[in-house]
Formats: C-alpha cells, structure tokens, sequence
C-alpha cells in the first residue's frame, strides 16, 4: 500500500470513528430524554446530523446502538468511579473524592439517572438493563467499602457504611434526575452541582470526627 492509500485509509477511519461517537453522543441525548421505544433511527440520525443508512452501518439495528450506548456509559462510569476509589489519598480524601466524580458522572451522562430510575421504578426487563443494574450494584459496594475504610481509619464518625453508601447514591441520583424533568420541579445542572457540593460539605462536616453529634429529642 503507497503512502498516500495509507493516508486515505486512515482518514476515512477517523471519519468513521468521528460518525460512530457523533450517533453514540445523539442516541444517549435522546435516551437520557424518552423512553426507547419512542426512539426512532432517524431522530438519532437527525440529531447526529448524518443520514439514517450511517445508523445500519455503524451498528445494524436500533438495538444494536441502544447497547453501544449503554455500553460506552457502563464503562465510562466503571473508568471513572474505579479511578477514584483506587486513588492513593487518605481514605477521607478518597470517600470525598469519589462523590465528586459519581456527581461529574451523572451530570456529564444523564443518561445513567434515566436508566437507574426506569429499571427502578419496573425492574430490569433486557439484558442489556440488567447489566447496568449489576455494575451499579458493583460500583455501589465498592464505594461502600471506601466509606467503610474511612471509619476504620478513624476519618469519620461511625456510621453503617452500607446503609450510608444506598443513601449517598439515593441522594445523589435524586437531586441529578431533577435535571431531567420538564416542570416546575427542574433543576439546571448547574444548580444540580451546586445543590450537591453545598449539601455534601454539610454532611462531610457532620460525618468528620469530633464534630458535634446532634442532640435526639
């Protein structure tokens, strides 16, 4: 192959590539907006600005795409949870660390909030649902254990860490999925953020050892 045909060759790669992550990027908007079934092949098209025929090259079936998106956010989220529980800070830093990053998640792909609360409210029906549900549950345990390793290095005060780790995630998934409504009950991400950083430092406060413990009635 000449040099210039190793050129074309690699500029229509990146072409496709460019497409491939332009339809993921549209069909993950859509999904994180409406139920699957009211996705059709040519809104995701329209949206990504390409013809509808790059859909069936790209992925075969809207199903076929739907999985790719879910299985690019499944290891988005796995890549960045996991970073920062593996992060070598003391086990305060890493707890706080990883709210950070799980709020960064679900306000940079609102989609994991839209999949979380559909499978919630009716149980998993696909396999590709049921994935989503047993990473999260996975990445839910682990983030249970760097709140476990903050109490038993004496960080923060004693809380049960598995009952504080559905909490956090309850929480946290609650505030972003107010960035999903259309009513009066919206919230732009932006105030999203702001909501979780203000209640967060609150309740970093209130967990840290030698902090006041409140008085029961």
């Amino acid at each position: 192959m000449s040099d210039a045909e190793k050129s074309a060759a690699a500029r229509g790669a990146r072409r496709r590539e460019r497409t491939r992550t332009s339809l993921l990027d549209a069909a993950e908007l859509l999904v994180s907006q409406r139920a699957p079934e009211e996705i059709r092949i040519e809104d995701v098209a329209a949206q990504a600005g390409v013809s509808p025929a790059s859909v069936y090259v790209h992925f075969g079936t809207k199903d076929g795409l739907l999985a790719a998106v879910t299985e690019r956010v499944v290891a988005v989220a796995t890549e960045t949870l996991r970073a920062a529980y593996a992060a070598e800070t003391s086990p305060l830093e890493r707890f706080a660390g990883v709210g950070a990053a799980y709020l960064r998640l679900v306000l940079d792909h609102p989609v994991v909030v839209k999949y979380l609360m559909v499978t919630g409210e009716r149980g998993p029906r696909t396999p590709v649902e049921v994935q989503v549900v047993e990473r999260f549950g996975e990445l839910r345990r682990e983030f249970e254990e760097s709140i476990r390793d903050a109490v038993e290095s004496g960080a923060i005060r004693r809380v049960d860490p598995e009952l504080a780790s559905f909490f956090l995630f309850g929480a946290w998934n609650g505030v972003a999925a107010l960035a999903l409504r259309r009513d009066a009950l919206e919230l732009s991400p932006e105030r999203v953020e702001a909501a979780v950083i203000e209640s967060g430092l609150v309740l970093l406060e209130g967990l840290l050892v030698g902090a006041a413990a409140p008085e029961h009635g």
